[in-house]
């Protein structure tokens, strides 16, 4: 079977420079490729199998938050001297081959995704991602571990779809928006960004968008045209006298202490993330918050900050829901490969060295 993994130097020089990716992150050149492995086993006989499912994956895609990831298997790869790997990937679509005596919730050949439900998950299943390896072709998940999805959501889409669709769907009930509010969502054109706003289309809010770079703004607004005026963080041109009820923000360490001001008493400031991930850049000095200086005009304006990571498997499903059943509700798909050859173009897009909106997923034939 087949895997992108992060390689040991020796397994890196091994290969020739077409055959593999190199990704840097700060300082750090880590080797990258899409190689063969041995398959995953699965006896259904087995008792410690009884809860679990084997499944062949369609497609994967990568997240923000496989950097990080990259990053430490890479500083226990790097001074190991043998050839080896570790598999990376986040999210997945796959098709079910096999199960465990137990499995009652799912059947072979169902059509899955990953429920990374969180901090509970259903059926005594460990909470959170249940793959640092989606990349892997066959893997063995618990079965609480997994959602059925409609045959209607494009292998594409759903290939990149948990984390986003539980992530937005939490945040959104989170906030607690209401009829008339103004909404600002942050780092408009990221993944996690542009599946907020395609749940956010039928609320009765006034929808405010705010970019870093200004880049991309009208291809958002071509996609989301609700949006009511998208704004551009480095021009710090927010009017003074506009007050966000509600602000759900992937990036706090980027946005949170600059949006003060714009804040409306009571407002609920929900987010999931930061932008400096790797080692170094947490470390800088431009990374550090002034904390009192941030918590005083919190509690001047009794702001309510939200911290949100992933959601429920509610969330999950009720995501589902609305993008097989509503017309205009889909997952942005910038682009899709399916031959191995092109997963450097893939790498690319994933990890924004070319311009994209929207989701990337590999497809396997």
């Amino acid at each position: 079977m087949r895997a992108l993994g992060v390689l040991s130097p020796s397994l890196a020089a091994k290969l020739g420079d077409e055959d593999k990716y190199i990704l840097e992150i700060d300082s750090l050149k880590i080797p990258l490729a899409l190689i063969q492995i041995p398959d995953t086993e699965f006896e259904e006989s087995n008792d410690k199998n009884a809860d679990s499912v084997l499944v062949k994956k369609k497609g994967f895609s990568l997240n923000y938050r496989d950097l990080g990831i990259i990053e430490n298997a890479w500083y226990r790869l790097k001074s190991i001297d043998k050839d080896t790997y570790y598999p990376i990937g986040s999210e997945f679509c796959g098709e079910v081959l096999q199960i465990g005596k137990n499995v009652d919730n799912l059947k072979v050949g169902d059509y899955v995704i990953a429920n990374c439900s969180y901090p509970e998950a259903p059926n005594n299943a460990p909470p959170g991602i249940p793959t640092n390896h989606s990349s892997k072709e066959l893997e063995i998940f618990h079965k609480g571990k997994l959602m059925k999805i409609p045959e209607n959501i494009p292998t594409e889409q759903a290939s990149g779809m948990s984390i986003g669709v539980q992530t937005a769907m939490s945040m959104i009930r989170k906030a607690n928006i209401k009829d008339g509010d103004k909404v600002l969502v942050t780092s408009i054109s990221s993944n996690t960004s542009i599946i907020i706003l395609n749940f956010l289309r039928d609320k009765n809010c006034t929808i405010y968008g705010l970019s870093y770079s200004g880049q991309e703004t009208d291809k958002i607004k071509e996609l989301h045209p609700f949006i009511e005026t998208i704004y551009n963080f480095k021009d710090n041109n927010i009017p003074e006298n506009l007050f966000f009820d509600a602000v759900l923000d992937p990036f706090s360490d980027t946005h949170m202490v600059a949006l003060q001001s714009n804040l409306n008493f009571k407002a609920r400031y929900v987010t999931c993330g930061m932008f400096n991930q790797s080692s170094e850049k947490i470390r800088s000095k431009s990374a550090q918050t002034n904390l009192s200086a941030l918590i005083s005009e919190l509690i001047a304006k009794n702001i309510h900050v939200c911290g949100n990571c992933l959601g429920t498997t509610k969330d999950l499903a009720d995501g589902i829901e609305i993008l097989s059943n509503t017309e205009s509700s889909e997952i942005i798909v910038d682009s899709f490969y399916k031959e191995d050859e092109d997963i450097n173009l893939f790498l690319d897009k994933s990890f924004l060295k070319a311009k994209k909106i929207g989701k990337v997923s590999f497809l396997y034939s």
